[in-house]
């Protein structure tokens, strides 16, 4: 594995009213011509496959993408951990 972790950090829900958004945050190394997810130190992620850099691919956003599938494929129901936005209560 190559040493250097690179992390990124990508927008899930933009903010908006009360709301702050949501964003996640993921790393990854280089090796092979290939993009890996890992974690802060640089352990690869079990069950996420690398994906190939093409000749004109950028690591960076082929890396965003891989965050956002394996969040979306962790969630065991979609939306289940947003936030809840409740009516203002009238006394």
């Amino acid at each position: 594995m190559s040493d250097e972790v690179k992390k990124i950090t990508i927008q899930i829900r933009a903010p908006r009213s009360q709301d702050g958004g949501e964003v996640a945050i993921g790393h990854y190394v280089v090796v092979e011509g290939s993009v890996v997810l890992t974690d802060e130190n640089g352990k690869p992620i079990s069950g996420v496959a690398k994906q190939h850099i093409g000749p004109d691919g950028d690591a960076r956003l082929i890396a965003c993408r891989m965050v956002r599938n394996n969040r979306k494929g962790r969630a065991s129901v979609a939306g289940f951990n947003r936030q809840i936005n409740y009516p203002p209560l009238k006394y």
